[in-house]
């Protein structure tokens, strides 16, 4: 982990090894910190590498509501804010893929297929107590701790709940999961044509700064390197569709773009695959046959 003080109000927690990002807010009041992680102990790690104390959390943001951003809240007592339907989605996720059959059986499978990755999720399911968002909005929530304005702005694309989180004064820009900088992205809750529009609207807010969900701190430059990856992709899978080719065939093709690196080259093709069903469900709909993005 790195942690990197963006200017006086802003520490970012970048952690290429461990997973998501998470920030902190400093204000005169108190901190606001910007998705939990996976796990309680590694919420306290952050608190604690920044020599702060738990209490001083005043407000935690949960920008979506996937595992490696959420389950950390349990550590903290404060108000926890979160898009309506990131609630909703939480609350689904207790009764299906996050109930405790569901983590035991997954625990199970991992045990034999990966037993140190297993090792790792037992730890993290000891004590874990799956806490929700306690205060939710609409469409904007405009707020303001210690004399620090910020802004949780629902934009959706990698997850129907996802947020961004804006600071305009210090033009920082927290994006959350619709940034995965140099690297393939994780894109099995995305409407794709919608994240590549709100890639689009990121570029609107002309950030000093951009903190992405995962990767290094980054720029414009980032932004549309994704738009282009998501974009071809997509264009490229319709394409192959129209020509009336199955899904592997599709995702041997070598003109896909690439990232560089071994450490998600799994999602190479999976990704393909799933925009190969959702354009091919997208066909088979009424007046889907001249689908476009």
């Amino acid at each position: 982990m790195e942690i990197i003080r963006v200017n006086a109000q802003v520490t970012a927690f970048i952690r290429p090894e461990e997973g998501v990002n998470a920030s902190l807010i400093h204000t005169p009041k108190g901190k606001i910190l910007i998705d939990t992680t996976s796990s309680p102990a590694e919420a306290r790690s952050l608190i604690e590498a920044v020599e702060a104390d738990i209490d001083d959390v005043r407000l935690v943001i949960n920008t979506h509501f996937h595992s490696d951003h959420t389950w950390g809240n349990q550590v903290f007592s404060c108000p926890i804010l979160a898009h309506r339907l990131c609630l909703e989605q939480m609350q689904a996720c207790l009764m299906e893929e996050w109930s405790p059959g569901e983590l035991r059986a997954y625990l199970s499978d991992l045990e034999k297929t990966n037993p140190v990755k297993a090792d790792g999720f037992r730890k993290v399911l000891t004590n874990l107590r799956i806490t929700l968002p306690t205060q939710v909005f609409d469409q904007r929530f405009d707020g303001e701790l210690g004399g620090v304005k910020y802004q949780v702005i629902h934009l959706g694309g990698h997850t129907p709940d996802l947020s961004v989180v804006w600071l305009p004064e210090n033009r920082v820009l927290f994006s959350s999961d619709l940034i995965f900088q140099g690297r393939y992205p994780y894109i099995f809750d995305a409407d794709i044509p919608a994240w590549i529009a709100q890639l689009d609207r990121l570029l609107e807010f002309e950030a000093e700064a951009i903190i992405p969900g995962h990767g290094v701190r980054c720029g414009e430059g980032e932004i549309l390197a994704l738009r282009e990856y998501l974009q071809t992709t997509w264009d490229l899978t319709a394409e192959h569709i129209r020509l009336g080719h199955g899904p592997e065939e599709t995702a041997a093709d070598p003109a896909f773009p690439r990232f560089p690196g071994e450490k998600y080259e799994r999602l190479h093709q999976a990704n393909i695959h799933y925009m190969y069903e959702k354009i091919k469900a997208a066909f088979s709909e009424p007046g889907g046959s001249n689908l476009r993005d």
